[in-house]
């Protein structure tokens, strides 16, 4: 019997779209993100003299503005929690401090306190920024876990440098309505905090970091 050969059909690599509906939305989602931060930088008759007033203002709007730039560059996380809660978490703990205005600035120890916690805030959330590179989120998401630099010393310094920005610049400005969007944003931060772990203590590896790290926002304190 001759040998018979086999028709030997070749391979062909099938080309993945170069544009997904998922990334769309993903896409969408971080352009939406960055334009509302980018919104709450408006002059809006902000006061940019060379004063402590003025000082607190620039500090503040370079903070909303980092964190703009922050959400056009994240990986596409392994898993995610996106309903109503999180979302209204979310929404508040980032959008309601950004809606405190410039009045009737503050003098004396007050307003050196609030410039000096600004500027912590601001130096603690970019810090934090760099040892998470892209894996930076707003809603509860896995992109992996992240346990150097200030993450050594507790699981959220993002939220917490982003919390003293805003006491800060409420204590440069302290009208009513400053405060009253600083206080009803402190249970809508650890409501945030609270879907956001539960959401990543499904990864052995993040249990493992929370037993290692067991404060919050706050070390020795929460």
């Amino acid at each position: 019997m001759e040998g018979s050969t086999a028709l030997i059909r070749p391979q062909v690599a099938v080309p993945r779209p170069p544009v997904t509906i998922a990334g769309l939305r993903r896409a969408l989602g971080d352009c939406l993100l960055g334009a509302s931060f980018l919104l709450t930088t408006m002059p809006a008759g902000r006061d940019f003299s060379f004063s402590l007033a003025g000082v607190s203002n620039i500090v503040w709007l370079a903070g909303a503005a980092i964190m703009a730039v922050m959400s056009f560059a994240r990986f596409a996380p392994r898993s995610s929690t996106v309903n109503l809660r999180t979302v209204a978490a979310t929404g508040g703990m980032l959008f309601l401090p950004c809606l405190m205005r410039s009045t009737t600035p503050s003098i004396g120890m007050l307003a050196t306190i609030g410039l000096v916690l600004e500027l912590l805030g601001v130096a603690l959330t970019q810090v934090a920024r760099i040892y998470m590179g892209r894996r930076f989120g707003i809603l509860p998401a896995n992109r992996g876990i992240v346990s150097k630099g200030p993450f050594r010393w507790v699981r959220h310094p993002i939220y917490f440098g982003w919390f003293l920005l805003s006491i800060g610049y409420a204590m440069s400005f302290p009208s009513e309505r400053n405060i009253m969007l600083l206080v009803v944003s402190i249970p809508l931060t650890i409501w945030r905090i609270d879907l956001e772990e539960t959401h990543l203590s499904a990864d052995p590896e993040y249990r493992l970091y929370k037993d290692r790290v067991p404060y919050r926002l706050l070390p020795g304190v929460m």
